[in-house]
Parts: structure tokens; C-alpha cells; sequence
């Protein structure tokens, strides 16, 4: 009986666990197109046509893992299947769905990484860069933070928010 009943326990467990699992949320809530854009120019300069890098394991304009487009709730492309293998890469490749991945990552991480009591551009960036988990390392001195200061401040002089 106690056998009968752990099975099915971790039965349970499983399929609770298996049912919380995030699911894409590509909503803009807090991350404007311009701070999606300048993190974009600071990944790989925004090339749209950007491929994988590091043995595949960085795709596309935001050089996305599979592991962050896993923890970003596995957005895919129109029709396609996200429990098929590939699938993470054939979105990270994709301008649109790789930008749906960052939205949806960010809604799930989102938070003051930098620890100025607010949830600005600047902690998105830090979340894209470090993940939801470790976001509060300082990119500053980097060539990646460099690039997103001067697409910020771009933003800013032209007069539009970030």
C-alpha cells in the first residue's frame, strides 16, 4: 500500500510540476521597442541576419540560449512546435520571435537588478545579459553595457523614453 501510495504521489508531484511550467507572455509590460531595441544593438549590433555563435549555443540578433528560451516560456513561430528540438533555434533566428522571447523572459524575471528601488530599461538589460536568476552583476566596463549606454542616450536626445 505505502508503495502504491509513492507512486502516485510523485505522480501527482510531477504533473503539478509539469503544468506550472512557464508558458510565453510576449506582452510589452514595462519593456518599450526601445529598450528591446538597444538591447538588441548591444547583442549583436541588431543584424537580423546574425546566426548561431560558441558552438550553436547563441542564436540570432539577441543571442539567445536554449535554456533562456526555455526559462522565457519556449515562444515559437507561427505553427510551430515548441517541443520540437530545433524549435528554439528556428526562433531565436527570427527578429519577431526572438523579441517575444526577450518580452516574455523579462515578464517572467523582471525586477530591480540594479538596486535603485525602480524596474527600468537598465535591469532588462542586466536580465538579458546575467538571466532572471543573477541579473544584479554589474555589466558596466563592458563592451555590451558600452553599446547599450550610447543606443540609450540616442533614445534619450531624440526625445523619446527608453
Amino acid at each position: 500500500m505505502r508503495v502504491v501510495l509513492s507512486v502516485w504521489l510523485a505522480s501527482l508531484v510531477g504533473a503539478a510540476v509539469q503544468a506550472q511550467k512557464y508558458q510565453c507572455d510576449p506582452s510589452p509590460a514595462g519593456l518599450s521597442d526601445n529598450c528591446i531595441g538597444c538591447i538588441c544593438e548591444s547583442s549583436t549590433n541588431c543584424n537580423r541576419t546574425a546566426q548561431c555563435i560558441s558552438g550553436n549555443s547563441f542564436c540570432g540578433p539577441f543571442l539567445i540560449s536554449k535554456g533562456f528560451w526555455i526559462d522565457g516560456g519556449s515562444c515559437v513561430l507561427d505553427n510551430d512546435n515548441p517541443n520540437d528540438p530545433a524549435a528554439w533555434r528556428r526562433c531565436a533566428l527570427d527578429l519577431v520571435c526572438s523579441a517575444n522571447t526577450i518580452r516574455s523572459y523579462i515578464n517572467r524575471f523582471g525586477k530591480d537588478c540594479n538596486g535603485d528601488q525602480l524596474v527600468t530599461c537598465e535591469d532588462y538589460v542586466m536580465i538579458h545579459k546575467n538571466g532572471g536568476w543573477n541579473c544584479g552583476n554589474s555589466l558596466q566596463g563592458s563592451k555590451f553595457w558600452d553599446i547599450f549606454q550610447q543606443c540609450k542616450d540616442t533614445v534619450i536626445a531624440r526625445g523619446l523614453n527608453i
